[in-house]
């Protein structure tokens, strides 16, 4: 029994220093890794999130402004002012991890994007100047829009994103936290918290983190885009004197927003916003599509039958550097409210841009070639009213997501491009028959999404509405993804 004892007692501190190393070197693994990545790309990775939370929490508590909030609440007969503010710190601050970022972050999106939708990035983005302050503003039809973002820009930048309350469950919360993510309560009526939240907000822009918000504050229900909210805008203009700042628009579109069933049935049932416990399960349900879809994928693509929701794009428009627009020339010396109105000119002009970078995908398209026909028309009708719709949008230079599917159209423009002897009429010929071509397998992509949905049904040569119970609810839902169409 003795020697029992004695040989429990030397394993337990053997095995523990055993762990210990083996976790040690597999950590050193995945950093070295994770640099060797970022330094292979060159990705910006900012350089205060390595800092540590404590150094943030630190600066906060001795922030002038917090601390005068802080007396202000005291005065009203507030209590444990101290201890909410130190929640709040807690709540917002995040704990970035490079090798979260890189080594689990960035793979588990690209695994999740890739069972659910094919990817394209119709228009990259482009390279900022080191000395500033990048803040790309994105356009929120899906809680996934986090994930495809983030993996879009992960060989060019480690984005911060404002995350919503939506994400407070576990394991998203950590997760947020280790790739930078910082949470935001909105409409929370405690001024204490929104001074926190818009010195951390200062803070972070000041030292030059990259940061991704959705100006429009939530999920769009009816598939427009929302009128901006500009309180966390306005916390970040208001350091444009110390900080050059870049705003970057960002637009994001699906052939199938996995929460739109749901959305449009916020909308037809009231105009208040969700409550707290309908977000949670719409996460939950979304936690729960995801991994499935992998599961369902992995299996499918064995057998050769992989099926997906069609296309998620994103494309990236020219930075927009704020000292070039009118509004900075008017910032100083405004009132809280003049100021705040002046950032909701800002707003709207930024959210414009936004618009005229939301990528058209098929299923839109067609959505709004079958609606400006009355959801009653032929193929061949359907197809020349989403060639018209194309030409639109080129027009105003509105990018049309075109994968995979569309490669030997691409590669004929691409000779056509190359073969400078052709002749001009025969030139415009070839063009024309490119662009029926891709407006035909749109039409095919965007009636395969729609019919499976039962949005749209197809008799013979001819397109109806279809059996759903609220199809033309969600045929108007994708139409008015092209915000700017």
């Amino acid at each position: 029994m003795l020697r029992a004892l004695i040989a429990i007692a030397v394993a337990i501190p053997l095995y523990e220093l055993l762990r210990y190393a083996v976790l040690k070197r597999v950590r050193e693994s995945l950093r070295r890794r994770a640099r060797s990545y970022a330094e292979h790309h060159d990705v910006r990775v900012d350089l205060f999130k390595f800092g540590g939370k404590e150094l943030v929490r630190e600066e906060l508590m001795n922030d002038r402004a917090i601390a005068r909030a802080m007396m202000d609440a005291v005065e009203r007969g507030e209590r444990n002012v101290r201890d909410r503010v130190e929640e709040y710190i807690d709540e917002i601050v995040p704990a970035f991890s490079l090798t979260a970022y890189f080594q689990f972050g960035m793979k588990l999106a690209r695994a999740a994007i890739l069972a659910v939708y094919k990817p394209i990035v119709v228009r990259p983005p482009r390279d900022l100047p080191e000395n500033a302050t990048a803040v790309f503003l994105i356009n929120h039809r899906s809680n996934f829009d986090y994930v495809v973002v983030g993996w879009a820009l992960a060989r060019q930048v480690a984005i911060s994103y404002a995350v919503g309350e939506w994400a407070r469950v576990f394991p998203l919360d950590a997760l947020f936290k280790a790739f930078g993510g910082f949470f935001v309560r909105r409409g929370f009526p405690d001024p204490l918290y929104h001074t926190v939240l818009r010195r951390y907000l200062q803070l972070i822009t000041r030292r030059g983190v990259t940061q991704g918000i959705f100006p429009e504050g939530g999920l769009t229900r009816d598939g427009a885009l929302r009128s901006p909210k500009v309180g966390l805008l306005d916390s970040i203009l208001q350091l444009s004197d110390e900080r050059e700042l870049y705003f970057v628009p960002v637009g994001i579109n699906y052939d199938r927003v996995l929460e739109d069933e749901a959305l449009l049935a916020e909308l037809r049932g009231r105009e208040n916003p969700p409550t707290a416990a309908e977000k949670m399960r719409g996460v939950f349900k979304l936690l729960w599509i995801v991994p499935s879809r992998l599961v369902v994928n992995v299996l499918r693509a064995l057998t050769g039958r992989l099926h997906r929701f069609g296309y998620v794009a994103v494309a990236f428009g020219d930075p927009v550097r704020f000292r070039d627009m009118p509004q900075s020339g008017r910032l100083k010396g405004l009132s809280d409210e003049q100021r705040r109105a002046l950032a909701k000119e800002v707003a709207t002009e930024l959210m414009q841009r936004i618009a005229s970078v939301i990528p058209a995908t098929p299923v839109p398209l067609v959505a709004r070639a079958a609606l400006e026909l009355k959801c009653d028309a032929t193929e061949g009708e359907l197809t020349a009213r989403v060639r018209e719709l194309r030409s639109r949008l080129d027009e105003r230079s509105i990018p049309t997501a075109l994968g995979r599917e569309f490669d030997p159209q691409r590669a004929a423009r691409a000779e056509l491009r190359a073969d400078f002897e052709r002749n001009r009429d025969l030139l415009r010929v070839e063009t024309d028959v490119l662009a029926s071509e891709e407006a035909e397998q749109i039409v095919r992509l965007g009636l395969e999404r729609l019919s499976k949905r039962k949005a749209l049904s197809t008799k013979g040569d001819r397109v109806t509405l279809g059996p759903h119970p609220h199809a033309m609810d969600l045929l108007h839902y994708y139409a008015r993804s092209l915000a700017a169409a």
